[in-house]
């Protein structure tokens, strides 16, 4: 998974880089609130791990500025403080759970887990800087929504299932066009990926000349 670490202390922080890059996760880690919550603007992670007491914006204020931007990204609090207040404010932030200091390595990596199944059953993909939420029929963008239209994003969520491998042209139409009649014009896929290229970036969907399309590794 990609996780964001936050945590000021350096040795503690290095400590948590380490152990959790064995366990084979990619880990990028933020020393200040600020900075965390400007990766946040144009990175996409599976899991953040935060601590409570942060220079530049506090773990609290940090939390409840990550929701608003991406309300579905599991957050893990990490703290000195145990008060059943202290528990309920961090709740009350958006965090999703939280482990007092000082913790096991091998606990932290069992949470991380354990989040990670919660946040498979709400059918969200995650591609490089794109998010998929087929539950809201949602897209992200560097944590920016955009709009797309139905059909693209049938078209997106579907090149998206088959991440790896390509996808005849006959195959896409097939599977989106439904009653719409008007997707028995072969011309008319070429449109939608335009403006899925568009709205996406143009490296996000490759062609397979005399075949069809899929999703750039």
């Amino acid at each position: 998974m990609k996780i964001l670490l936050v945590e000021d202390n350096k040795t503690i922080g290095s400590n948590i880089k380490k152990y959790l890059e064995l366990e084979h996760h990619e880990v990028i880690r933020a020393e200040n609130g600020l900075y965390a919550f400007e990766i946040l603007k144009h990175k996409i992670f599976d899991v953040i791990v935060l601590d409570l007491m942060l220079p530049g914006m506090d773990g609290i204020t940090l939390c409840k500025n990550i929701k608003k931007i991406n309300p579905g990204i599991p957050t893990i609090m990490t703290t000195a403080k145990w008060e059943l207040e202290d528990k309920l404010e961090w709740f009350d932030s958006g965090a999703d759970d939280y482990l007092v200091k000082p913790f096991d390595l091998k606990e932290l990596s069992a949470r991380i887990q354990a989040i990670s199944k919660r946040v498979g059953t709400k059918n969200i993909i995650d591609h490089k800087n794109i998010r998929i939420d087929r539950d809201q029929k949602k897209v992200f963008k560097n944590n920016e929504e955009i709009k797309l239209t139905l059909k693209e994003f049938q078209i997106l969520e579907y090149l998206f299932d088959r991440l790896g491998r390509s996808v005849s042209r006959s195959e896409i139409i097939d599977e989106i066009r439904g009653n719409d009649q008007i997707f028995e014009e072969d011309a008319k896929l070429d449109v939608y990926i335009s403006n899925l290229r568009k709205k996406l970036g143009k490296s996000l969907i490759d062609t397979i000349k005399g075949f069809g399309y899929q999703i750039a590794n």
